[in-house]
């Protein structure tokens, strides 16, 4: 019986030519390295150069003096206040809040039994009209009972200027009638009303409709940043 398996000068002979192919491959690569480090960079032409100088003909080079790039400080900014508020609200993070001064002898709007109304310049009737009735969304409120005049005062401001802040539209302010004060007189219901009408950031206020407090509240519409 005849055997097929290849002899031990056959196992030879191939172990030769995968060699031979082996360093072939390797010649190949060693000249492709060496051709690509000896090549030099053409020359450029004339007709290179004139088309370069033609691109170039108006460019002004720098000089020394206008190195340097003044950028404005962010104090100079006036969206940074804006972006800053508006990045920490959409992060949850706590907004500082810088409230506005405000003079107890200003004294627009005198105390009464009545309803009180007011709307800054510019705010059209129908605005005051659908405050009134409650027409927006009430979004934050405060209620200033138990407080001295100083004291409702800052909290009414810190109010104000954080409602503002978080983008709050329309919000209520609950002062009280003054029925434990002396002689029943609104003392903090009157004082509100002078210092919202102090404030750039109200739109308009009126008294808030009987669901929402009536007399002893007021609803305060807001200019949002």
């Amino acid at each position: 019986m005849s055997k097929n398996k290849p002899g031990l000068s056959d196992l030879k002979r191939l172990r030769a030519i995968a060699q031979v192919a082996r360093e072939a491959e390797q010649a190949k690569e060693l000249a492709r390295s060496k051709l690509a480090t000896s090549k030099k960079a053409e020359p450029i032409g004339e007709d290179d150069l004139r088309l370069f100088a033609r691109a170039t003909q108006l460019v002004e080079p720098l000089k020394a003096a206008r190195l340097r790039v003044a950028h404005p400080p962010l104090s100079s900014r006036p969206d940074i206040d804006r972006l800053t508020q508006k990045r920490a609200r959409a992060t949850g993070e706590t907004i500082k809040v810088n409230t506005p001064q405000v003079s107890d002898g200003y004294t627009p709007i005198a105390d009464t039994d009545q309803d009180i109304s007011w709307s800054a310049q510019g705010v059209g009737p129908d605005t005051l009209r659908k405050l009134k009735r409650a027409w927006w969304p009430i979004g934050s409120q405060i209620d200033l009972h138990g407080l001295t005049r100083d004291q409702a005062r800052q909290a009414l401001l810190d109010f104000i200027e954080a409602s503002r802040l978080h983008a709050t539209r329309c919000a209520l302010i609950i002062h009280g009638q003054g029925f434990g004060s002396q002689n029943s007189e609104g003392v903090l219901r009157s004082q509100v009303a002078q210092w919202l009408t102090q404030l750039d950031s109200i739109a308009a206020f009126a008294t808030a409709p009987p669901t929402h407090g009536g007399r002893g509240a007021l609803l305060v519409l807001i200019r949002l940043p």
